[in-house]
């Protein structure tokens, strides 16, 4: 290949300005110059971790790591984006291009938060990736038959359920085997042992980690970044910084509903074609909550998303 001549990669991590791109033959340390404009949209965008993005690589001396300039970013199949108040589009991107999101949530320490499950499952599907669930911290569970009551709604549905527990190793094996050969993003709570478990499926890692807060009872942050690890499997995880709350973005008030499985059967039979399911008579989805036929809880936590995501007309999507 000419010094000039333009290659492909994967962008695992970020490292101020510079974008560390993965290649079949190591990683190559790039630079960006100029915005980008990607095939599904007209938005200028920058690359982030998951990107495939093209590249041309630059001289450098015999004893110097390869360098690269990108020049180019590749169409992105999915991306797990939330709402950021503080960020100049009112959104982030925490990853692209990713095949599942593994959502790990501990039994307790913290406790077990379903309502943000349910606002990451809106973002997982909305993105166009497919989410596992993974309950992490087993050993901790005080009655695993309470658990498997909270997560029956959820196994209806489809959703494929992990319970796990990096002390004992409960779980490890079947997890290792859904990353394989997979992009793969975990995210959910802090302190729900998600680094932990990411140095169960490869050991030697060496991933921080880090205890509950014994005066808050929540997680404490220790990824502070995003960053895709290769596995000894054939794929690549990404260990997110824990959240506490989770903003839903690029959906409307008028297409929530798609994203609650539970709610399918039912969405048809509405007295009314553009029925929010929230206060319109003749809603069958209301009538299958009472009947018992979809969750309270999860209706509880569709209402709660509801009141938080604009009508159709006024809102805007990520690229």
């Amino acid at each position: 290949m000419s010094d000039r001549e333009t290659a492909s990669g994967l962008v695992v991590r970020l490292k101020g300005a510079d974008f560390f791109v993965s290649t079949g033959s190591g990683e190559v340390r790039c630079s960006l110059r100029g915005r980008f404009r990607l095939e599904s949209g007209s938005e200028d965008v920058i690359p982030v971790v998951g990107d495939t993005v093209r590249f041309k690589r630059e001289r450098a001396g015999d004893a110097s790591p390869p360098r690269g300039v990108i020049v180019g970013i590749e169409p992105r199949k999915s991306i797990l984006v939330r709402s950021e108040a503080f960020q100049k589009k009112g959104y982030r991107i925490l990853g692209a291009n990713m095949d599942q999101a593994i959502l790990v949530f501990a039994v307790k320490e913290p406790a077990l938060n379903l309502r943000l499950l349910d606002r990451l499952l809106v973002a997982a599907l909305c993105g166009s990736m497919e989410a596992v669930i993974c309950i992490n911290k087993m050993d901790l569970a005080p009655d695993p038959a309470e658990i498997e009551e909270e997560l029956a709604p959820y196994m209806t549905m489809g959703y494929q359920v992990v319970r796990s527990s990096a002390r004992t190793f409960e779980g490890v094996d079947r997890l290792a085997a859904l990353l394989a050969a997979k992009l793969s993003i975990l995210a959910g709570p802090s302190g729900s042992g998600k680094t932990s478990l990411v140095s169960c499926v490869q050991p030697g890692l060496e991933l921080a980690v880090a205890d509950v807060s014994a005066r808050t009872g929540k997680g404490t942050h220790t990824t502070s970044h995003f960053e895709l690890h290769h596995l000894a499997s054939g794929g690549f995880l990404g260990d997110t910084p824990g959240v506490r709350e989770f903003g839903i973005w690029g959906v409307s008030k008028e297409k929530l509903a798609a994203f609650f499985k539970d709610f399918d059967p039912f969405r048809g039979a509405c007295r009314f074609a553009t029925c929010t399911h929230s206060h319109e008579p003749g809603c069958a989805v209301k009538e299958a909550v009472e009947s018992g036929r979809v969750a309270r809880a999860r209706y509880e936590s569709y209402l709660r998303i509801l009141d938080t995501v604009p009508d159709e007309r006024t809102m805007k999507h990520p690229r």
